[in-house]
């Protein structure tokens, strides 16, 4: 994996900290239990769409370098294992959930997975694109 500088790390940790301090907003009152199951599903379905062109933006304004599928592969841990962790903080110690929260708070749970998918998907497609616009 690519070596990243200090700054690059201390970057993505404050979008990974800002990213689910969104989520938590947009989450109230609480933390996404309050919404139907369709709103919930129509939520995951926007977000990852919204992933798309921003894991793409992501990848070109956050890396040094243009060796998309190994930034893709920092982008995806920055977006979920933080992400995860703030949640079991939260949730698990603070709510008194324990781990229990990863199923019931499946909304969340869905993209500390999914992100490990869509990012190398999306820098694979990059980085073909890359390749074709060079010949």
């Amino acid at each position: 994996m690519i070596k990243l500088s200090l700054k690059n790390h201390l970057s993505l940790l404050l979008m990974s900290f800002i990213t689910w301090g969104l989520f938590v907003l947009v989450g109230l009152p609480e933390y996404y239990q309050s919404w139907t199951y369709e709103a919930q599903v129509i939520g995951v379905i926007a977000v990852t769409v919204l992933y798309v062109p921003l894991g793409s933006y992501l990848l070109k304004k956050m890396f040094p370098t243009k060796e998309y599928f190994k930034n893709s592969l920092w982008l995806a841990f920055y977006l979920t294992v933080p992400l995860f962790t703030y949640d079991t903080i939260l949730i698990g110690v603070i709510g008194g959930e324990g781990l229990k929260f990863i199923p019931k708070y499946w909304v969340l749970s869905f993209f500390y997975f999914s992100f490990w998918l869509q990012f190398p998907l999306i820098a694979l497609l990059m980085e073909r694109n890359l390749s074709e616009n060079q010949k």
